[in-house]
């Protein structure tokens, strides 16, 4: 008796299988990771915006912005927010690859005719490739630093000193600038 057995796969039609499966795992991370980061950037601009609206409230009350000092700004603006909001990386590099723009909420005063803290500018770096334009455009930008988004008063002339590279886990001043992230909350 003679048994002929066909009856499985090649290892070819294996190996083609795995393959096809292994490009499709590819792009299905890639596509993910992208969507994680334009997540983060969507989180960055909403705390951005209730930064700057506790920011706003805390000059209704006082006709001034509060100062660019961890403990001026913490207390002005902690009776309109409950939590000092931080960057969903927690003060790590925005670009994984060796790129040096640092994701984190820095605010900066300027006096304007005259008046301290007359102006201010919250900003922060997007993640994401190509959501510094798209998405400054949307919320109308302006900003001195294209690599930076920024909003506040008079944004064009009020200028975030960020230094490439920092990563920061504490609240600190670093040239003017009150940088915010993870021991702000």
């Amino acid at each position: 008796m003679k048994y002929n057995l066909k009856n499985g796969f090649t290892l070819i039609e294996l190996l083609v299988v795995i393959t096809i499966i292994g490009i499709l795992a590819t792009g299905a991370v890639t596509v993910f990771t992208s969507q994680i980061q334009k997540a983060r950037d969507t989180t960055r601009i909403n705390d951005i915006k209730a930064l700057q609206t506790s920011v706003e409230q805390a000059y209704q009350d006082e006709s001034q912005y509060p100062d660019a000092t961890q403990a001026e700004f913490i207390s002005a603006v902690s009776s309109y927010i409950e939590l000092i909001p931080q960057d969903p990386k927690n003060g790590q590099n925005c670009n994984d690859s060796g790129g040096t723009t640092t994701c984190v909420y820095a605010y900066t005063t300027a006096q304007d005719a005259g008046i301290d803290n007359g102006k201010y500018e919250l900003s922060t770096a997007f993640e994401a490739a190509g959501s510094v334009t798209s998405k400054a455009a949307q919320v109308v930008d302006n900003g001195a630093d294209d690599s930076r988004f920024e909003i506040g008063i008079d944004v064009a002339t009020v200028v975030t000193t960020v230094a490439p590279g920092v990563t920061t886990q504490t609240c600190q001043v670093l040239a003017g600038s009150l940088l915010l992230s993870k021991a702000c909350n």
